[in-house]
């Protein structure tokens, strides 16, 4: 039986909580020569949800596993609530590698950490992982970038080019808002899932049905961002740098029917090898939150393969 500890640890100057998953000492179970694995949440998602889903069925399968709110998000500190800063993304996965590192070589081997990302920590995953080396071994199940889906939000359907007078507008409400949080008044919020309707426009891409169900929905979890985080996330590309990861090996996940799809065969093509791509037949982006019955096998040789040899 695995066990789960409460546990933070700083970034920033920001104390992030998570949730640290201790696989079951049973001898039957592989040697895994104290791996471990930190994964990330979705967009406006917490710990409780897809990330702790996948973290519990890697420390099922023998591996020690961290899955953690994101800085302004869920549990973690961060003001103003709801805030999506890639630069402190990024920076919490490296922070978590630190804090697995520091555990010592009878809990966590610091020479086989590796990464997985969901959805919108699929890029900020990546993006950490090319530029900090302990980081082994990364997959992406779902993987975007959200600064990606910032840009499309902008750009004229007709020639795919930004609008500069809109981006110039959304701009100068972001500057405004910084001088009113100045002055003491709240972050003006959003609903994200509504910037993401005619994204995912599918009825079958039910993302707001799976924040909303009674087995994910949770009262830390209301999707509310922060808007002036167009600013900082307009200018971000997840991927920039993908093939500095090489030669460690990635692994991306998506499903076959799934929207986001297109930009994850992008992100694949960027990257080097040793790289794999695995497209799961009949499955839309939501889907792979939740359903782990071929992610999850999956992740565990994955992570056989690149951290325990």
């Amino acid at each position: 039986m695995i066990t789960t500890q409460r546990v933070t640890f700083p970034s920033r100057g920001l104390q992030i909580a998570a949730n640290l998953f201790l696989p079951p000492p049973e001898s039957q179970l592989p040697d895994r020569k104290h791996a471990a694995v930190i994964v990330g949440h979705q967009g406006t998602g917490i710990k409780e949800q897809a990330s702790g889903l996948y973290a519990e069925t890697l420390a099922t399968a023998g591996y020690v596993a961290l899955a953690f709110d994101a800085a302004h998000w869920g549990e973690s500190e961060g003001i103003p609530r709801g805030l999506e800063d890639p630069s402190q993304r990024v920076e919490d996965f490296k922070c978590a590698v630190t804090f697995l590192s520091q555990l010592g070589n009878t809990v966590v081997d610091p020479s086989r950490i590796g990464v997985v990302g969901i959805c919108a920590s699929g890029g900020y995953s990546f993006f950490a992982a090319a530029t900090d080396v302990r980081i082994k071994a990364i997959a992406g199940i779902s993987p975007m970038c959200n600064g990606t889906f910032a840009r499309a939000g902008l750009k004229e359907p007709a020639t795919g080019i930004i609008n500069r007078e809109t981006l110039n507008q959304q701009l100068a409400y972001a500057a405004n808002c910084r001088l009113e949080e100045a002055k003491g008044h709240p972050a003006p919020v959003h609903n994200a899932l509504d910037g993401l309707a005619s994204v995912f426009s599918n009825p079958k891409e039910d993302i707001k049905g799976y924040y909303s169900s009674p087995l994910w929905r949770h009262p830390r979890c209301t999707n509310e961002m922060v808007i002036r985080s167009v600013e900082l996330l307009v200018p971000f590309d997840a991927f920039q740098h993908i093939e500095w990861i090489s030669p460690r090996p990635v692994l991306f996940v998506a499903g076959s029917e799934a929207v986001t799809l297109p930009f994850v065969k992008e992100a694949y093509e960027r990257a080097l090898e040793p790289k794999e791509l695995v497209i799961v037949s009949g499955k839309y982006h939501v889907d792979l939150y939740q359903d782990i019955s071929e992610t999850g096998p999956k992740l565990v040789s994955f992570f056989a393969e690149s951290l325990c040899k």
